[in-house]
């Protein structure tokens, strides 16, 4: 599957409450990384824990319109490309 280059791959995040953003500041001194470095590790870590749940609701809604798991994640893809 060939996927588009998205038009932000820099996503940006909500505001955070004042004391987690403060824990997660002493968190990335304490692991000596930027809190940029923090957030990125912080997702790719949510979608390997929760990528199989995604993909099962992907699948079943993909099944609905009768269409291939594959296509429905290209579908989503192209609605965010689109922009």
């Amino acid at each position: 599957m060939e996927l588009p280059k998205p038009k932000n791959p820099r996503p940006q995040v909500g505001e955070l409450g004042l004391y987690d953003y403060w824990r997660l500041v002493v968190a990335s001194k304490l692991v000596k990384k930027s809190v940029a470095a923090m957030l990125q590790t912080a997702v790719i870590t949510y979608l390997e824990r929760n990528w199989e749940k995604h993909e099962t609701r992907l699948t079943l809604e993909a099944n609905e319109k009768g269409i291939a798991p594959e296509e429905m994640f290209l579908r989503y893809v192209n609605e965010d490309v689109d922009k």
